[in-house]
């Protein structure tokens, strides 16, 4: 990566002073949430905001401009009028701030001489080493930096491994809500724009190297440069799960792009080839990314596709190996000492435990959790979709019974690093809460709703899993 780049991205998500331009003591205006952002989020470093008409903003003395700011400054967040960016920019060049993040909009997706002020910015600031995010984006959170950009999300998620990258910002409340109900954390949310200086690729390539990002999370219009947008991408998935949602696959979506960041969509088809030769895994469901990229996370790649099913309901044994089956999955017959040892931890009139294991006629929850270990013990499982011990307590369970599940679920979340096998659980609502819920997601092992999905699940981790062994 090229060096300043590489400066400029570290001042944009670890800045020791942030200049707001454009900050205001007017509730209504986009620079007055800017810098309540930056206050109710807790920013710990210096603020300087910015602007020639108010000496007080929100507390905080303010400065006429950037040249007036006595020392220096690492990150400019710009809330201006559009037709004012270039002259703030010009500033920023003169005052040697080492990155922007340009939140205004109204630039090239709106029109095409936007599009030539936009250009001019762009070559400009470039030429001069300095680079910027946007125009027309929201920004970043960052918890390594402890910022927030984004003036309608104060709700952040937990600190984690799982970096989004966003060509909208307002698909960050999805990202909160999918972490809140699934317990992963997230290191970086960027929203970038029209990505006039910074692009996809260079934000790319800098998560690659990222110590703090695990698994990197998509959301793109437009790659920009196809060549480069692969180099990078090959050289990423050796390191880190890439999960791509592309829009613009349709013709209405491609229109909806264009008008939203000034996208221009390519052929579809092609994209889903740079995806397989990059090694990244393309999504067409944008939910699920977030799912799936917690599932790859925390728990050990499997190494095949062989799935063991252990749940007490036949219906769901059915239907979750339909969904293994037709993602690709295997799932094989138990052997026949397998089985023996199996039956030994159920009733005389349990089904034969072949593969799916239906323990509808465990003896009992200790007897459960004997039937998981002795499928993950065998050579020829690669991953296991299990059920929880039990539904939710209620006021009438014992507080010894109360003991005993949840050690029983702890052993079972601890399966996964016990035997290098990664875990999925099937939970119906009412057990996707509580104690034993809370368990597992303090062992990061994901809960699903529904058999399809436990199995998408596995079949991203097999799919990375086959991507690193290529």
């Amino acid at each position: 990566m090229d060096v300043q780049m590489k400066k400029s991205l570290d001042a944009i998500f670890k800045p020791a002073s942030v200049a707001v331009v454009g900050a205001s003591n007017n509730i209504q205006s986009w620079g007055y949430g800017m810098l309540n952002s930056l206050i109710a989020g807790r920013f710990r470093n210096t603020i300087y905001p910015i602007n020639p008409k108010e000496k007080i903003i929100q507390g905080i003395p303010g400065y006429p401009s950037l040249r007036d700011v006595p020392d220096e400054i690492d990150l400019a967040l710009i809330v201006v009028n559009a037709s004012s960016v270039a002259k703030v920019i010009e500033e920023c060049i003169a005052k040697k701030v080492r990155s922007g993040i340009v939140i205004t909009a109204g630039f090239a997706e709106i029109s095409a001489d936007g599009a030539m002020v936009q250009k001019k910015i762009a070559e400009a600031s470039k030429k001069a080493g300095f680079y910027f995010l946007g125009p027309n984006c929201l920004g970043v959170w960052s918890t390594e930096g402890n910022l927030n950009t984004f003036t309608n999300m104060t709700r952040r998620p937990h600190r984690g491994p799982i970096s989004f990258l966003s060509q909208s910002g307002t698909l960050g409340n999805y990202l909160y809500d999918a972490s809140r109900k699934y317990g992963f954390g997230v290191s970086k949310f960027i929203s970038f724009g029209n990505q006039a200086s910074i692009t996809y690729v260079d934000l790319l390539e800098y998560l690659g190297d990222d110590p703090t990002t695990k698994v990197i999370i998509s959301y793109v219009e437009d790659i920009g440069d196809g060549h480069r947008f692969l180099e990078v991408a090959k050289s990423v998935t050796k390191k880190k799960p890439l999960l791509i949602y592309k829009a613009g696959s349709s013709e209405a979506a491609a229109r909806a792009t264009h008008s939203h960041t000034a996208a221009m969509a390519g052929n579809d088809a092609i994209f889903d080839a740079v995806c397989r030769q990059a090694g990244a895994i393309r999504w067409h469901d944008f939910m699920e990314m977030f799912y799936m990229a917690n599932s790859l996370c925390y728990q050990p790649l499997p190494k095949g596709n062989r799935v063991a099913i252990i749940h007490g309901g036949g219906g769901f044994c059915v239907t979750a190996t339909e969904a293994c089956t037709r993602l690709g999955l295997s799932v094989p017959e138990m052997s026949q000492q397998a089985q023996d040892e199996l039956r030994d931890q159920m009733l005389p009139f349990s089904p034969p435990p072949v593969n799916p294991i239906d323990c509808i006629g465990r003896k009992n929850e200790k007897a459960y959790l004997h039937i998981i270990e002795i499928a993950a013990r065998q050579d020829h499982i690669d991953c296991l979709i299990v059920m929880p011990t039990r539904d939710n307590f209620n006021r009438y369970t014992k507080s010894s019974e109360m003991i005993e599940t949840l050690k029983i679920t702890e052993a079972i979340a601890a399966i996964p690093a016990k035997y290098q096998k990664p875990i999925v659980v099937a939970a119906n609502e009412e057990q996707i809460q509580g104690p034993i819920d809370e368990i597992f997601k303090r062992y990061h092992i994901p809960t699903f709703s529904s058999p399809v999905d436990c199995a998408k699940a596995l079949w991203a981790m097999v799919k990375y899993s086959q991507i690193l062994e290529k």
